[in-house]
């Protein structure tokens, strides 16, 4: 009885007090009929706080009171007032308990809402538990899978630390020895051989370090970007004269850049990227070739290519490029650890940068790279 709409309430006390006026005219002397008038009016003014209802209320009110007014048929006033302290009784009696049913509906309400903010409240806080619990589970998930890696990557670094400084240490020892065989003037020639192969080797040897040090800062987060004004043309002069004692017999470089171009990008991580790719590009290519590097600026992004003419890289190979510890399967009479490109696409990603590589067997490899120029970003 509580979701009656304001028309249908209007009708309803329109009609109860139609009904009732036409009883109190026929019988004004019987009171009855004004309890009950007075009893359904009030029962919509206490359900249905409006202004239409009280007006209904007010006007049902008025009425009664005029018709109690008339002159009664029955002359002992006795029974009328016996009649009219009944009727005041039912009235009474009607307004409390539309007073109790309304109060304990409220209650109700205010229970059900409580109840539904609890409900909404634990709800929430299910679901945030939840979240955090799917969180824990992703974090724990990622460091066992960290952890794995990391796993993988000791064993292949003792693995390969083990093969590849034997190598060169191998080498010192045994040229070390051999030059102290030769200790006459006209040896000079064989001792200069076995000193270039101990320099050789400790130059070996420091890129192994360096590759494996690289790593270990970048996996345990010390390394960050530092960004400052660069004169590309600068730097690549400078990173050419770095490269230069590295390359084979008759390889040269061959670089193209504006004089004028200019980057805002970490200078320290630009020189390891391509120290190492032009190392590598002359690493796997046959002595006597060119080994090109171009950058220029487009579309407020630095864009770079290094090309060389070397053996090229199986296609099967190519989606591994940037692994860890991974060596294409035609290099493995070539030196080298597998994490230069590895570290090198971590700097790149360091730099928001990204890189490409198109090779063919036995035609050469071309590395491409952009990263955004931070003054124009």
């Amino acid at each position: 009885m509580f979701h009656f709409g304001q028309r249908q309430t209007l009708i309803i006390s329109i009609l109860i007090m139609l009904f009732t006026a036409c009883l109190l005219v026929w019988r004004p002397d019987y009171n009855f009929f004004d309890g009950g008038l007075i009893t359904a009016i009030l029962l919509t003014i206490f359900i249905k706080k409006d202004a239409a209802t009280r007006f209904m209320g007010i006007a049902c009110t008025v009425l009664v009171v005029v018709i109690a007014c008339l002159p009664h048929k029955n002359p002992n006033l006795s029974e009328v007032f016996i009649e009219h302290f009944f009727s005041l009784i039912l009235v009474i009696s009607s307004t409390l308990l539309v007073l109790f049913v309304k109060r304990l509906y409220r209650t109700m309400q205010e229970l059900n809402q409580a109840l539904e903010r609890e409900v909404e409240k634990r709800t929430a806080n299910l679901e945030l538990a939840l979240s955090h619990l799917a969180s824990s589970q992703a974090e724990l998930k990622e460091a066992l899978t960290k952890e794995k890696e990391l796993s993988e990557i000791k064993s292949r670094f003792v693995s390969m630390a083990s093969h590849e400084f034997r190598t060169p240490l191998s080498a010192i020892l045994s040229s070390a020895a051999l030059i102290g065989k030769y200790p006459a003037l006209e040896d000079q020639p064989r001792r200069e051989k076995h000193v270039q192969k101990i320099r050789d080797s400790v130059i070996h040897l420091n890129e192994l370090l360096e590759d494996f040090l690289s790593l270990g800062r970048i996996e345990e987060g010390k390394i960050h970007v530092h960004p400052e004004r660069i004169s590309l043309h600068a730097f690549a002069i400078e990173t050419g004269e770095e490269v230069q004692g590295l390359l084979k017999a008759g390889q040269t470089l061959q670089t193209d850049v504006d004089k004028d171009l200019e980057v805002t990008s970490d200078k320290r991580l630009l020189k390891h990227i391509f120290v190492n790719l032009l190392t590598n590009a002359s690493k796997f290519s046959p002595a006597g070739v060119a080994v090109s590097w171009r950058l220029w600026q487009e579309d407020g992004e630095i864009h770079a290519i290094v090309a060389d003419q070397g053996m090229g890289i199986p296609e099967e190979d190519k989606p591994y490029l940037f692994s860890s510890f991974f060596r294409a399967r035609n290099v493995t009479n070539i030196q080298g650890t597998g994490l230069g490109l590895h570290i090198v696409k971590r700097y790149v990603d360091m730099l928001h940068g990204e890189i490409s590589v198109e090779s063919a067997l036995g035609k050469g490899t071309r590395i491409f790279i952009h990263f955004p120029n931070l003054q124009h970003s």
